[in-house]
């Protein structure tokens, strides 16, 4: 095996984690995320076939590579939804979760736990699909820094941007996603 491809595999072992998070993030699917991760490597691969140098800070690299494929992505899907957006669900427990039990049927001896399931359930859907509402800009910022984990600095640095326009689309979406999910995102609220 040449030293670049040992140098490419030890990366994608480092990195392939994070640069999964991001993309899964963004997209909002397990199988589109593990796609665009893959483009991302593929197009560090390419780069290094072309002999160009390695980038100086690989996973600062990989993590634009990563937003970059995630966001091609998303554009090349067919919009399907009322408003022009791809209507996914993000994969997660809520979704693991078994049957939901009809409303208003507390006697029926389902477990005490189940009813709380079925709301947690019911307010992952809702902030799915006022996450696809969300303009293309906040909704990236939002879901690298929620569910990529990256912080604000970091997200302007991977979407090449100033640090004060990642904590404007931040706090923006926080307010759009606040104002459509109204008082379930409050402290102490009962879904």
């Amino acid at each position: 095996m040449s030293a670049a491809a040992e140098r490419f595999d030890r990366l994608v072992a480092e990195h392939h984690g994070a640069v999964l998070r991001i993309c899964r993030s963004i997209l909002r699917e397990e199988h589109l995320g593990r796609d665009a991760a893959q483009e991302a490597f593929l197009r560090l691969w390419r780069r290094v076939e072309r002999a160009e140098p390695w980038p100086d800070r690989p996973l600062a690299w990989l993590r634009r590579a990563a937003v970059s494929a995630a966001i091609d992505l998303r554009r090349r899907r067919a919009p399907d939804g009322p408003d022009g957006t791809v209507s996914t669900v993000a994969p997660g427990p809520a979704r693991a979760t078994g049957a939901t039990p009809a409303p208003g049927k507390r006697g029926t001896g389902a477990a005490p736990g189940a009813w709380r399931d079925a709301a947690d359930r019911e307010l992952f859907h809702r902030l799915e699909a006022a996450l696809a509402r969300l303009p293309d800009g906040q909704r990236t910022v939002f879901s690298l820094r929620h569910d990529g984990g990256l912080s604000l600095r970091e997200v302007a640095a991977v979407l090449g941007v100033s640090t004060s326009t990642a904590k404007t689309q931040f706090a923006r979406a926080c307010l759009r996603l606040q104002a459509s999910l109204g008082s379930d995102l409050e402290p102490g609220s009962e879904a």
